[in-house]
């Protein structure tokens, strides 16, 4: 078990050093029980490199086995020991339906079922697998998965969500918004989401098939609230998902310019670890959130 158990934080952590400091023990340990692991397995489980140690296939094979393995270890002890948790729903969510999808689902959920604990996880997606692999969380809400994360996930589609291109009702670009061209927008100084993740790559997408590489000033983020808030300080556009903005459309405070495209709309619905089974609790979750997001669809 130690061995287990130091395979799997090296594998979170990223470090020998950091691993140690987790499980309050010195680096020689770690590296010594992962070495041991190693030779049992019989082949690396980790590559070194300058970004620190990632997973071999081999090591991500055993990982995907092990983590759920270790959950229900030690939900097994638990309940031996007379010590079974309170009924428990844990989700993740992307920034996209935090304030929507997952918003209203939680309100209807804890209505139905106020006895059980429900815990919502904000984290990167590279994480919030991590947790979902590991059995931490019971599904994840969002925008469908880049295919680096889809090995061993499986996705229930719920409805589609365009990103759009947004002002400030103040903005010049308000008052004519079905007028406005990708060629002004590139004028302005504009919020778009950070390199590398899967709204970014859509608007990608979208730019390049109309022969631009990149707006002239911009500003990445992954952050609505800085781009909801900036877009209120400032004479700039944002390219954001719908989902991040809907109360603010409806209230009028932004307007949403007609700029549209194909490369634009992705894929809201739940990602859960395949092959493993939900609780009863975790499923009357997931079906609230299947009636919630008919509004949307």
């Amino acid at each position: 078990m130690r061995h287990v158990r130091c395979f799997l934080t090296i594998a979170r952590c990223g470090s020998m050093t950091a691993a140690a400091r987790e499980m309050n023990s010195s680096q020689p340990a770690v590296s010594r029980s992962l070495a041991e692991l190693e030779k049992l397995v019989g082949q690396p489980l980790f590559e070194r490199g300058g970004r620190g140690l990632t997973l071999t296939e081999a090591g991500e094979r055993l990982r995907r086995h092990l983590d759920p393995a270790v959950s229900q270890m030690e939900e097994g002890v638990r309940l031996a020991g007379g010590t079974a948790a309170v009924p428990r729903v844990s989700v993740g969510m992307l920034p996209n339906v935090a304030r929507t999808l997952a918003m209203r689902s939680s309100v209807m959920f804890k209505e139905d079922a106020p006895d059980v604990d429900l815990e919502l996880h904000w984290a990167n997606v590279s994480e919030l697998i991590v947790r979902l692999n590991r059995g931490e969380i019971d599904m994840l809400l969002g925008r469908l998965l880049s295919l680096e994360h889809m090995d061993g996930v499986s996705f229930e589609h719920l409805y589609p969500e365009n990103i759009v291109f947004a002002v400030h009702h103040t903005h010049p670009f308000a008052a004519r918004p079905d007028d406005v061209t990708l060629s002004e927008v590139g004028a302005e100084l504009v919020v778009v989401p950070l390199a590398g993740t899967i709204i970014r790559r859509e608007l990608d997408k979208f730019m390049t098939a109309r022969g631009l590489a990149r707006f002239r000033r911009q500003i990445e983020t992954v952050s609505f609230e800085f781009t909801r808030s900036f877009l209120r300080e400032t004479p700039s556009v944002a390219a954001i998902p719908l989902g991040a903005i809907r109360h603010e459309l409806a209230e009028g405070e932004l307007v949403k310019l007609g700029l549209s495209g194909e490369e634009l709309v992705g894929s809201v619905g739940i990602s859960f670890r395949s092959g493993r089974a939900l609780s009863p609790e975790a499923a009357r979750f997931a079906e609230v959130v299947r009636v919630v997001a008919r509004d949307y669809a």
